[in-house]
C-alpha cells in the first residue's frame, strides 16, 4: 500500500532548554457537562451522591451536584496537553504534588489551566533529559482557583 498526498510535519513542543520561569501558559477552555460527571463516575466507579443525585444535593452546602475532584485534575492534564507544549518532547508525567481542591466544580463551569515553570534540573539518571516542575491552577470562568498544585514532568533535552 502506498501513501500519497501532502503531509504537514509534526510540530514539536518545548525542549527542556526552552522552559523559563518568565512564561505563563494558558490552556483553551472547556465547559463541564453532566455527561462529564456521569462518564467519570462510570470510569472510576465513584457514584457518590454529590456527583450523581441532584435531589440529595439540593440539601447540601453546594445546592447542586459537583464534579469529582479527580475529574478536575484529569481535565487539567488534558487541557494542558491541548496546547501541545510538550508534544514530542515530553517523556512522562512523574507526578502531581501538593494538589489542593479549593472550590467545587459545577456543571456549566468553563475551566482553563494557567501554569508556569517553578524549577528545572537535568536528570541524573536519564541522559539527554531534564525534569521540570510547574505550578498549575485550574480556573473557572470567574477566574476563581478551583484546584492547584505542582506537576512534575520528564522532558527531552534539545539534541546536540
Amino acid at each position: 500500500m502506498s501513501v500519497t498526498g501532502h503531509f504537514e510535519p509534526v510540530v514539536l513542543g518545548c525542549w527542556f532548554e526552552d522552559f523559563s520561569e518568565e512564561v505563563e501558559r494558558l490552556s483553551p477552555g472547556r465547559t463541564i457537562t453532566e455527561s462529564d460527571l456521569m462518564a467519570f463516575s462510570g470510569l472510576t466507579g465513584d457514584y457518590s451522591q454529590v456527583h450523581t443525585d441532584e435531589e440529595f444535593c439540593r440539601n447540601t452546602e453546594f445546592g447542586t451536584r459537583i464534579g469529582h475532584g479527580l475529574l478536575g485534575l484529569s481535565i487539567a492534564q488534558g487541557l494542558m496537553w491541548r496546547t501541545n507544549y510538550t508534544q514530542g518532547t515530553g517523556v512522562a508525567s512523574l507526578g502531581w504534588t501538593n494538589w489542593s481542591f479549593r472550590r467545587p466544580i459545577f456543571i456549566g463551569d468553563t475551566v482553563r489551566v494557567r501554569w508556569r515553570l517553578t524549577s528545572k534540573r537535568e536528570s541524573g539518571s536519564k541522559p539527554g533529559m531534564g525534569i521540570i516542575h510547574e505550578w498549575c491552577r485550574l480556573m473557572n470562568q470567574k477566574d476563581e482557583v478551583l484546584q492547584e498544585g505542582e506537576h512534575i514532568t520528564l522532558i527531552r533535552r534539545r539534541p546536540a
